[in-house]
């Protein structure tokens, strides 16, 4: 977008250009030489030139006064088809030397004038004037120049905003018109396709639906994001009450405490901006690492190439951990010791095992002696211990029964509650009405004995509540008893079932490990084995590079020639053109297109004829009322 210029002078132009004509106009009415015929020069004596010779060089006047140097030389005054410059008038008594005449080939050659105008010897008070008048038009022309390029970029400022205005709207208008075409097209398909109608509207439901649910969790990321925003903003006050605090604390600091405080920040600080740097450089490397991954992704060589690396170096890993294992291997007295040692420690570590296996064993044998003795207990002492139990369980029963029907029974009683209260209201209303005439009426220690009766009552319900939740919660406690004894169980089960496992596998690895004479075959099989698979890739690596040598050679010749080509040169350099005229098309329509919009009469127009149409109408309707 053009920038307005900064209009330095543009609003004391017209002062400021005043101001000079006036100065220019007292400059030359005060400027004027005078022209009095004393101050004429002397006209007795007058160069055989028709150029004015300077004062200073001509004779003096018979009046005695001494010519005027006031009028400047110009060139209008030289003689023509001289240069410009003062002829020197020559003498009657002159002494004419021919042989300073020089000679050439041709002939005699003329002497040359002189090039430049000799600088005006006296510089006065019309010579500056003069001056100062050049400087002003000068200043009044840059002024006029300044103030049509201010003119000028006002109105391609207004023009460039009208335009920018105008392509929003054009903008906004394409999208729209975007949008209906992508309608229009996709139901030119449907049409083409011959789908149908239910297929269509169901198509419509589900686009519907799955915008109804981008909307709703578009809503859900609005508000996930204000509550984000509060949250950091929280988070930014809570940071810097923290500072404040922590500025506090480092006021009240000692020197000593301060300064280790200021050495640890200072310290941190280096390992934020290396921890930066590294993440930068960490950065680097995987975008690296992904753009050389792309470009091995393209190319089948390149791939080939890597994947040919990658077996190399597995192979060398494998070659090293070969040479270090036969670095490794000593005497066979050595590895007969190494493998004695082996065969102990798995010794100790199976019957360490055996060990914990036994006594996990003799758990399960005393858990399950126990609960035989339970069993047994239970069975023996059917007397006093079953009758208790049997009432137990009778009562449990019974508090399970009025715990089933606690909520029916609750509700009656509430409601025969209330209606007894309510008939206790109306027998009260008729006792304290008919008082005299009733004369059994309880007396205060009948209540009083109704009432502990009450309580009593209440108390043995409270109990029965209590005693019921007791059984429950003892009933919970031991399904729980129960449940644990039956994962303890089958966890024991498991264990045995592992351990036996691991047993088995060492007894294997006992007798594979003490044959250390099919050990050792087996070993030196692999390490052949390993040698002739290096032997082999050394080979394939050697043909591969050829390959990719020759490969490579042919690429580069192949594009040489490419770049060689006229054909391929011409056909870049018309691709070029093309980008360019595509260019000023676009930009030539976009012109055109501006053009149109403010060459456009069309609104004007139809305005005018509306205005016309109305005058006439105005204008004919006192005609028809006459």
């Amino acid at each position: 977008m053009l920038d307005k210029p900064k209009n330095c002078f543009h609003g004391n132009q017209k002062s400021f250009v005043v101001t000079l004509l006036i100065i220019n106009k007292k400059i030359v009415m005060d400027g004027r030489p005078p022209t009095s015929a004393g101050n004429r020069p002397g006209s007795g004596l007058r160069p055989m030139s028709s150029a004015r010779q300077p004062t200073s060089l001509a004779l003096p006047s018979r009046s005695g006064i001494p010519g005027t140097a006031s009028r400047l030389i110009t060139a209008s005054s030289n003689r023509p088809g001289t240069r410009s410059g003062f002829a020197q008038g020559v003498g009657v008594l002159s002494h004419i030397n021919v042989v300073d005449r020089p000679m050439s080939q041709q002939g005699l050659v003329t002497p040359r004038t002189g090039v430049r105008t000799p600088r005006r010897q006296v510089q006065d008070k019309s010579y500056f004037m003069g001056l100062l008048r050049s400087k002003i038009n000068e200043l009044t022309a840059e002024i006029s120049r300044i103030t049509k390029e201010i003119d000028l970029l006002s109105k391609e400022q207004s023009t460039y905003l009208t335009y920018e205005k105008r392509a929003e709207q054009q903008a906004l208008e394409l999208k729209s018109l975007q949008g209906q075409l992508a309608d229009y097209n996709l139901l030119v398909d449907k049409l083409n396709t011959d789908a149908e109608m239910s297929d269509v509207q169901q198509e419509y439901r589900d686009l519907k639906t799955q915008n109804e649910n981008e909307a709703v969790s578009i809503d859900g990321l609005f508000e996930q994001r204000q509550e984000r925003e509060a949250q950091l903003s929280q988070l930014e006050a809570e940071i810097t009450q923290e500072r404040y605090v922590a500025e506090n604390l480092t006021s009240t600091m000692s020197p000593e405490l301060r300064q280790q405080y200021n050495d640890l920040k200072k310290n941190d600080n280096i390992l934020q901006r290396s921890l930066e740097k590294f993440q930068q450089d960490l950065d680097l490397l995987v975008t690296q690492k992904m753009s050389l991954e792309e470009e091995l992704s393209l190319s089948q060589i390149k791939q080939d190439a890597s994947n040919l690396y990658n077996k190399l170096r597995e192979v060398e890993e494998k070659r090293d951990a070969l040479i270090l294992e036969e670095k490794s291997k000593g005497t066979p007295a050595q590895e007969r010791e190494s493998l004695v040692q082996q065969v102990k420690e798995h010794n100790t570590e199976i019957t360490s095992i055996e060990r914990q296996a036994a006594e996990i064993r003799e758990q399960i044998s005393r858990t399950k002696t126990e609960l035989e003795q339970i069993d047994l207990e239970i069975e023996d002492h059917q007397g006093e211990r079953a009758s208790k139990y049997r009432e137990l369980k009778k009562r449990e029963e019974t508090m399970d029964s009025f715990l089933s029907t606690f909520d029916e029974n609750q509700s009656s009683g509430m409601e025969r509650k209330s209606q007894l209260e309510s008939t206790i209201v109306v027998l009260l209303e008729k006792l304290s009405r008919n008082i005299g005439h009733f004369h059994h009426i309880p007396t205060p220690q009948e209540l009083a004995l109704l009432k502990d009766d009450l309580q009593f009552k209440e108390g043995e319900m409270e109990k029965s509540r209590m005693t019921v939740m007791t059984l429950s919660n003892e009933q919970k406690k031991l399904a729980m008893d129960l449940t644990k004894i039956e994962q303890l169980e089958t966890k024991i089960q498991q264990e045995l079932e592992t351990l036996q496992q691991k047993i088995t596998t060492m007894e294997k690895e006992i007798i594979v490990y003490s044959d250390l004479e099919s050990l050792k075959s087996a070993a030196e099989e692999k390490r052949n084995k390993l040698i002739e698979e290096e032997k082999i890739l050394k080979r394939q690596k050697d043909c591969t590079k050829h390959v990719v040598g020759e490969l490579n050679v042919g690429y580069e010749t192949l594009k040489n020639k490419l770049n060689d080509n006229e054909t391929y040169t011409q056909l870049c350099n018309l691709e070029r053109r093309w980008q360019h005229l595509e260019q000023n098309n676009f930009a030539m329509q976009e012109f055109v297109a501006s053009k149109k919009a403010q060459t456009d009469y069309s609104k004007n127009k139809s305005f005018v004829k509306e205005t016309l149409t109305l005058l006439n109408e105005m204008l004919q309707e006192p005609l028809s009322q006459r």
